[in-house]
Formats: C-alpha cells, structure tokens, sequence
C-alpha cells in the first residue's frame, strides 16, 4: 500500500486556497481555508496501487488510483480533485471533493458528518453507501445506493442482494440460522476490512490466479 505522505516531496504546498476555493463552491471552500497543510498536485496524477491518503490535497487536474482509496489509516485525509477521480474502490472519513466525475469500478463508502461528499459531475459505482455525511452528488450508473440520512428498503435490499453477507455486522448468526443479514447498511468497518485484506466485496468477484481481484 502507498502512504501518500511518502510522496510529499512531489507536491507543493497550497499557496492559492482562495482561488481553489472559487473553483470548487461547495462546503469544501470552507475547509479549504482552513489550516489543514493543504498540498498541491499540478496536472493528472496516477497512484499505482492501493493508498493511505493521509495527507489533504487538491489534484488540479485528474486522479487515476489503480486499487482502492482510503483516507483513515495513518491519519484523516481530505482531497480535492479539479477533475475526475477513476479508481476502484473509495473509503472515506474526511473530505472528499470532485469536480468532474467520480468513476469507481467497486464501491463507494463514505460516513462520518463533519466532513463533506460532493461532486459536481455524477458518481458512477456499483455500490454508493453513505452514512450521517453532507453529501451534494449527482447519481449516474449505480447499482446500489444508500441515502445517508433516510435509507429506503428498497435501497437497502438492493445492496444487499450484490455485497456478500461479511460486509453486515450480525452475518455469521444470521447465516447459521439460514437467513440473509439484516436489512441495514454494510458496516463501514468491515469494508474496510475486506478490502484491505483484498477479500471480495461483491458476490461474483472470483479471485485471479494469483488470488487478487482484477484492477484498473
């Protein structure tokens, strides 16, 4: 995995967060303006593999993660992407702001309500999860989508029937007595969890011959 501050020496520190700011709108400016030690990234920029995002920092310009992004390992992280954002799999605690599209092949899990979702083009997933977070997206090409304050159960059904029953606090009970998990969000936790330890979040993702899932 990629610890992102191990490539601070690629990036700038943020000198113009007012005019980043302007660009963005949004509850972000806001944060923006804050001493977060913002860095900045001038033109596209490519992760090759999964990353701990645990610095804050704006990517003028696209970001291609080849793997999943999570901002709450080594620290709480916050990005800013003047662009789209391709990668496989999202996990997110801080901040996280796109203008252009965000294109994830997995899953996309964000919560925690002091800090903000948003994306200005649409967010495109097979699984869209949020939990108690200022969320402001438009809905593209989502199979599953959670709401993350009023969860319907239809919403919750449909994710339900594509993730695989570890992903929901209670499965092993559940399973033993031959019923599917409860009709609740997947735990945030246990994503990560899976994830990290490159298990399958999805029923059908077979492994590959070298027992990792496919990547971008």
């Amino acid at each position: 995995m990629l610890t992102l501050s191990t490539w601070r020496a690629r990036f700038d520190p943020l000198s113009d967060a007012p005019a980043v700011a302007r660009r963005t709108g949004g509850q972000i400016a806001g944060l923006l303006a804050q001493n977060y030690g913002w860095y900045r990234h001038e033109g596209d920029l490519v992760l090759p593999e999964d990353t701990d995002l645990d610095v804050s920092l704006v990517v003028d310009g696209d970001l291609v993660v080849h793997g999943f992004l999570d901002d709450w390992v080594s620290g709480t992280g916050m990005l800013v992407v003047l662009g789209d954002l391709v990668l496989r799999d999202l996990v997110s605690w801080g901040s996280v702001h796109v203008t252009g599209d965000l294109r994830a092949h997995g899953i996309v899990h964000s919560v925690y309500n002091d800090h903000v979702f948003e994306v200005g083009g649409a967010v495109h997933a097979r699984a869209l999860v949020l939990s108690d977070k200022s969320a402001d997206y438009r809905t593209g090409e989502v199979e599953a989508e959670i709401d993350p304050y009023y969860p319907t159960r239809a919403q919750l059904r449909a994710a339900r029937g594509i993730l695989v029953p570890q992903v929901y606090d209670g499965w092993r009970r559940r399973a033993a007595e031959g019923r599917p998990p409860k009709l609740r969000r997947p735990s945030y936790d246990r994503v990560r969890s899976r994830l990290h330890r490159d298990k399958p979040l999805f029923r059908e993702d077979p492994p590959t011959a070298t027992g990792s899932r496919p990547r971008h």
